[in-house]
């Protein structure tokens, strides 16, 4: 395979993930896989390399996993799918795994738009993108997506190429999804904005796509327009699952922005709106962080 090609809410559009995701617990242990992994592309590219001699073999495709050291996802990832004997093999075999510390190598997480951990990115051996898996899935899923990639299904120009002759809003969504995590912000919301413009504005899918419009802004931390999109879809969606989800990230905005009070105010509010719904929990946290800051450490030394 020699195409080369050009990327939550996927794996994240439940609001349970969302909030995981968003408030990650600290990771305290680490488990690796027993295939074969590399500290690096370059390793990997000269580990798999194809004798000048080999007609008739392409070089294997590599898999690269970004994570951090606070991610709880990539945490699981470790401890259940790269020590799953299946995906061990598939690393030993068929593609080459290369491990990343996204906050270490910076450069080469900013070099394939990174934003969300886990990411995993499939590409050629010469560097180019295949396609990528954002967060987490279990063993048996994990393989079929990166054999599909393998086999040019699933992928972005896959999904371009049936975009051209089917009508399908929920092709444009993964569309737009898989640009939003490349780094392709303005295609991304054009692929949004269609799904929005060819439905029922007021559908699940719809509201899914403008909170995934709204996440854009607030990952650009355009705070004005991002709290301006998410109470728009408050006010359209009410209780709705899309409208509760924008009540929470409406709070996350003031937060994210320095406004304490609007943010322990939106927590509140949403917790007596809400009383029984699942993030309840996870608000009532907010608050006590943002009310009771833990206390600096006195210098003791003289």
């Amino acid at each position: 395979m020699r195409t080369a090609t050009l990327l939550l809410l996927s794996v994240f559009l439940v609001a349970g993930a969302v909030v995981a995701q968003e408030e990650p617990e600290p990771a305290t242990t680490s488990t690796t896989s027993s295939a074969v992994s590399y500290s690096s592309i370059e390793e990997a590219q000269a580990a798999t390399a194809v004798p000048w001699y080999n007609f008739w073999d392409d070089p294997k495709p590599i898999v690269v996993k970004f994570y951090t050291d606070w991610c709880t996802w990539c945490k699981t990832i470790d401890t259940v799918v790269l020590v799953d004997s299946a995906v061990i093999d598939f690393f030993n075999n068929e593609m080459a795994l290369v491990i990343i510390n996204a906050e270490v190598d910076s450069v080469l997480t900013k070099t394939y738009h990174v934003s969300g951990f886990p990411t995993l990115v499939m590409i050629e051996a010469d560097g180019n993108e295949v396609d990528r898996l954002v967060g987490y899935l279990p063993p048996e899923e994990f393989l079929k997506t990166f054999r599909d990639y393998g086999n040019g299904i699933g992928t972005l120009d896959d999904l371009l190429n049936r975009a051209t002759t089917e009508t399908d809003r929920e092709l444009y969504s993964k569309i737009a999804e898989k640009y939003k995590y490349r780094g392709g912000s303005d295609d991304a919301k054009t692929w949004y904005q269609k799904v929005v413009d060819e439905g029922d504005p007021l559908d699940s899918l719809s509201g899914e796509s403008r909170l995934a419009l709204a996440d854009m802004f607030r990952r650009a931390k355009d705070w004005e327009t991002a709290e301006a999109a998410y109470k728009s879809i408050i006010a359209d969606f009410g209780d709705s699952p899309a409208g509760t989800n924008a009540e929470i990230w409406t709070a996350i905005v003031y937060r994210q922005s320095g406004d304490t009070t609007k943010a322990v105010a939106a927590f509140e509010a949403f917790i007596e709106n809400h009383p029984d719904h699942e993030n309840v929990e996870y608000c009532q946290k907010q608050i006590k962080k943002l009310t009771e800051p833990p206390e600096e450490k006195k210098d003791t030394e003289g």
